[in-house]
């Protein structure tokens, strides 16, 4: 029965993004779900440190490092020097990098407001309560 239940919420995952993905169409951005991810949390944390992020994200600094240096050949994150510390790099969105955040958050709004559209607050509110039930048991079952 639990294969089954697994199978159904795997091809539920699925059909969520095959509602457009994470993204709006790429050619609008030229950006990856993966340079996505950093610039989410550029966006949260302004002016991080490049360990931070590295830290934050969990990956290689040398991939953080080439990441940083794509985003910001695009025009969308700014490494600045720390003024105390050389060495140190703080990032930065730019402008361009905030309102292609702004963007990809109203595409995000709109693709859950559809899939929601039809559930009353009540429903909402317990799904999400599932949803970040079962998200925070995977998290402390990986943090272990």
């Amino acid at each position: 029965m639990e294969k089954s239940l697994n199978f159904k919420f795997h091809q539920l995952i699925l059909r969520f993004h095959q509602l457009g993905g994470e993204l709006p169409p790429s050619e609008k951005f030229d950006i990856t779900p993966a340079q996505v991810v950093y610039l989410d949390y550029l966006a949260k944390h302004p002016d991080s440190r490049l360990s931070q992020l590295t830290e934050a994200l969990n990956y290689k600094a040398a991939s953080v490092s080439g990441m940083v240096s794509t985003l910001e050949a695009k025009g969308l994150v700014r490494k600045m020097t720390e003024s105390d510390d050389a060495r140190a790099l703080s990032l930065a969105l730019t402008e361009e990098g905030h309102n292609t955040v702004i963007e990809i958050d109203k595409f995000r709004n709109k693709r859950v407001e559809k899939i929601l559209e039809r559930l009353n607050e009540q429903e909402k509110q317990t799904l999400l309560d599932l949803l970040e039930k079962a998200l925070a048991a995977a998290e402390e079952k990986q943090n272990d």
